[in-house]
């Protein structure tokens, strides 16, 4: 799908490409994520609603304790906090400028607007609320950093051109780098086959480097209109598996428009082109190029809902294909649903669903896929002035099935595989410009061929820089 338009949007797609690398002879092609379980995904959410409606109520109630005492300094201060808390910029701006209108002194009721304003994307208020906060000799000095890179932010935000990215490196260990089968017999031609030599499971390390530029181009048109170009590239390198070393870059290019603003402000929708090349150890393994269609639907103050469809001409290279790949040269088309939720400003779910056909020209190569991942995003407390911190634990189901079964491998048993993944990814900022991440993820995939059975334990860190 479009790529890079969120941190767990590029894991997704590097997730899924790297996958299907790594197993490169034997395992299904590029990961996505369906729309038939997106409904499982929500269930897993209903706690969280419930705490949502809870703080709802703590809002009503305190809105109407900051009615009968509008002079009241710390009731006031509490409505606003529960309304951030449940999302509603509006009604904490609304009892900020309310204290202001008493009080036009207060420095960080001023910074307070400022910081609602620029959430809302009004970057001109904010300037103005970050500008008279400034002003104020009472402000203290970790406040005044935040509102330079807050200003720094906006006049970004409100350029014509607006170019932004990120970047990572590190190590990456992997139980069973090659995805080499669970046990010690394979199918071939319908017979049991010993594994041996590097087929074998074996364990290793990679150095690896990630690199995502988005550039947004305001036509400064009356419908807000603005061009999007997403960029995507990685590398690899294995210690020992040198023929599983892995580049590859992918870019997307649309136009962003507004859609039913009347009906649902913040609505937009994206058509778009993409495509990406990949290598593995020195050799072009596959080119792709497609066409997509993003839609994004924000429901409510909190929920943002997003139906996609992409289609891709995936074409391999045919000195690296033989009759026991996964897939071979042929179309994908891929449809789903994502959906973000945001709890409060330090609890945020993001839950994905999405189907994929493959279409090659064998049967036994072509599938059905269904997918499902959902991912919870926890700010911790800080530790340390000046550093925040985040946990988020993530899971995926996979289903892939085959139209029909591989007389080169089995000409009785069509291969169905299950694949479970879990893991989480601990990320902390020294300053708004660099950190570290660390993710550790665990991988089991059940098949009808044992083949394809086995499981993958991997830590991946490094440092990472966003500009």
């Amino acid at each position: 799908m479009c790529i890079l338009e969120g941190g767990l949007e590029a894991k997704n797609f590097l997730s899924g490409w790297l996958g299907m690398l790594g197993r490169r002879r034997r395992v299904a092609a590029t990961k996505a994520l369906p729309c038939a379980l997106v409904c499982a995904l929500v269930l897993l959410t209903v706690p969280a609603v419930s705490m949502a409606q809870d703080s709802a109520g703590e809002q009503q109630r305190l809105y109407q304790r900051m009615v009968a005492n509008p002079t009241n300094y710390d009731i006031t201060s509490a409505y606003v906090r529960a309304a951030i808390a449940n999302g509603d910029y509006e009604a904490a701006i609304g009892a900020l400028e309310r204290l202001l209108f008493y009080n036009p002194n207060l420095a960080h009721v001023k910074y307070e607007l400022g910081t609602l304003y620029y959430r809302l994307g009004a970057y001109e208020m904010a300037r103005r609320y970050f500008h008279e906060a400034q002003a104020s000799p009472a402000l203290d000095e970790a406040t005044r950093q935040s509102i330079t890179a807050y200003l720094e932010n906006a006049n970004q935000a409100t350029q014509q051109s607006r170019f932004s990215g990120f970047a990572q490196t590190g190590l990456r260990y992997q139980s069973n780098a090659n995805f080499g089968p669970a046990g010690d017999v394979i199918r071939y031609g319908g017979a049991n086959v010993a594994v041996s030599g590097s087929a074998k499971r074996a364990p290793d390390w990679n150095w690896f480097g990630v690199v995502g530029l988005s550039h947004d181009y305001d036509l400064e048109d009356q419908r807000g209109d603005v061009l999007e170009t997403r960029f995507i590239a990685y590398d690899s390198q294995q210690f020992k598996l040198h023929d599983l070393d892995v580049g590859l870059f992918d870019v997307s290019f649309g136009p962003r428009m507004p859609l039913a603003t009347e009906l649902l402000p913040g609505s937009t929708i994206k058509p778009y082109i993409v495509g990406g090349n990949t290598w593995v150890g020195t050799a072009r393994y596959l080119t792709s190029g497609g066409a997509g269609l993003q839609i994004k639907l924000p429901l409510g103050k909190s929920l943002t809902v997003g139906p996609e469809f992409e289609w891709r001409n995936v074409n391999y290279n045919p000195a690296s294909s033989i009759p026991t790949d996964t897939f071979a040269t042929g179309n994908m088309f891929t449809g789903g649903m994502s959906a973000q939720l945001t709890i409060s400003d330090q609890v945020k779910v993001e839950s994905k669903g999405y189907y994929r056909r493959g279409l090659a020209s064998n049967s036994f190569q072509t599938y059905d896929q269904w997918v499902a991942e959902a991912a919870l995003t926890l700010q911790l407390p800080p530790l340390v002035p000046n550093i925040s911190s985040s946990a988020s634990p993530f899971g995926r189901y996979i289903r892939t099935k085959f139209d029909a079964a591989n007389p080169y491998i089995d000409p009785l048993i069509a291969r169905t595989d299950d694949e479970w993944i879990a893991g989480i990814t601990f990320n902390t900022q020294f300053s708004k410009a660099f950190g570290v991440s660390t993710t550790i993820q665990y991988d089991r995939v059940g098949s009808t061929l044992p083949n394809y059975r086995e499981d993958n334990f991997s830590v991946m860190a490094g440092p990472t820089a966003h500009f």
